[in-house]
């Protein structure tokens, strides 16, 4: 299988890039992401749209997509004010990892649970 004209122009930046190329882009087209169950809501939501964005879809064979829950992202934020902007890295850092374990490409990591936006408690 090969990736159509229109493929090709939609991934066109992915494609150049050594990690991925045309067989990972096909791997991300046929691998998916299943449902992550009770993962942070925004955070799910960002690291679907990173996902899709990268040819990645909701595909209930896929492997699960692992986002942290929201006792996590407020913990990461350390203040209330840093909730959204907490979601958004850790939705986008749920995504990278995720990417990483379909293409095989380095190692897929947890976020430390030490880090914080905040020092404030």
């Amino acid at each position: 299988m090969s990736l159509d004209a229109a493929a090709r122009r939609r991934y066109a930046r992915q494609l150049l890039v050594g990690e991925i190329g045309e067989s990972g882009q096909l791997r991300l087209l046929d691998g998916g992401f299943g449902p992550g169950g009770d993962g942070d809501a925004d955070a799910t939501a960002v690291a679907v749209e990173y996902l899709e964005r990268a040819g990645c879809f909701a595909n209930e064979a896929g492997a699960a997509l692992r986002v942290p829950d929201a006792d996590a992202v407020i913990r990461f934020a350390g203040s209330p004010a840093l909730r959204e902007a907490a979601a958004t890295i850790l939705g986008a850092y749920a995504a990278v990892e995720h990417l990483k374990a379909t293409l095989g490409v380095g190692s897929v990591r947890a976020l430390s649970p030490e880090l914080t936006l905040s020092d404030e408690a």
